[in-house]
Formats: C-alpha cells, structure tokens, sequence
C-alpha cells in the first residue's frame, strides 16, 4: 500500500508541475490544464466492489478539438473482509464533441495489489459550471504479461485548475 500512495503522491505532484506548460498550448479549451477530482462506482473481478479513489492530472489541447494527457488515479476497492489499492498512470488521448464535452481513450501501467498491471479504458466528461466537470469512465486492467481480469466503471467530479 505505501508504495501506491508514494506513486500517486509523485505523480500528482508532476502533473500540478507540468501544467505551466499547457498554456503554451492553443489555450481554447474548458478540458486543458491541470485538474484533481474524485470518483466513486464499482468493481468487478467478478465478485463486485465498491471503488473510490481520487485523480490529479493535465491536459494539452494538441490541435483544435484534440487533447492528449497525463493522469494519475489511486484508490481503493471495498469487498467484505477485504480491501484492494490500486495506483495507476495513464496516458490520455481525446477529442471534443461539443466545446463542453470530450470522449477519451486511456492506456497506462501502475500497481493493483501490489502486483504491477497494466489498464485501459475509456471516458466521456462534460463542463457542467466554471471549472467543474462530471465524468464517466471504464477500465479493465490485469497483471503485466496478461490479459485483463478486472474491471472498474465509476462516475467523478473534476476541478480544472485554469
């Protein structure tokens, strides 16, 4: 567990440190810049779980409409009589569907339980006030070298820092 919040803790900071770089960007869109959040759903491997866990990253407005990023999400997975951590870095590429609104695709490496594993997932969030936005996503993930065991489906609220 120490080392997934030792993980979390030094990429959120690269990502709060990263995010003066954005604005050398095109700089049009609600989504660039840096953002924290929070997330609650579930699990599923196959016994379900409750999932919530927090997320900090930036995102870059590559061309008009298209973003790419960098994310880090720890958290934690509630079964009866067990709980299973998991940290993970993704990297994020999307495009807007409406000035409010992206989809994305995500694909990083991290711990689940202390066994290193790999994820992918997909996402949609929309602005719904100044700076504030709710998202939905999904990601399977599974131990390096194999394929994916788990699956997560959760809903958040971001905070775009711009």
């Amino acid at each position: 567990m120490s080392r997934v919040i030792g993980l979390f803790a030094l990429l959120c900071c690269l990502a709060f440190f990263a995010a003066p770089a954005a604005a050398q960007t095109y700089g049009t869109s609600p989504f660039e810049g840096a953002y924290v959040g929070g997330y609650a759903g579930g699990a599923f491997d196959p016994n379900a779980a409750v999932a919530l866990g927090g997320m900090a990253g930036v995102n870059f407005e590559v061309s008009p409409g298209i973003i790419a990023g960098l994310e880090v999400q720890g958290g934690a997975e509630l079964k009866s009589g067990s709980t299973t951590w998991e940290g993970l870095m993704l990297a994020r590429g999307g495009g807007a569907v409406t000035p409010d609104a992206m989809v994305y695709g995500e694909l990083g490496v991290g711990t689940v339980n202390s066994v290193t594993s790999w994820g992918v997932g997909l996402g949609g969030e929309a602005i719904v006030a100044p700076q504030i936005g709710v998202r939905g996503e999904v990601i399977g993930t599974g131990p390096w070298g194999s394929g994916l065991n788990r699956t997560k489906a959760t809903a958040g609220l971001v905070w775009h820092m711009q």
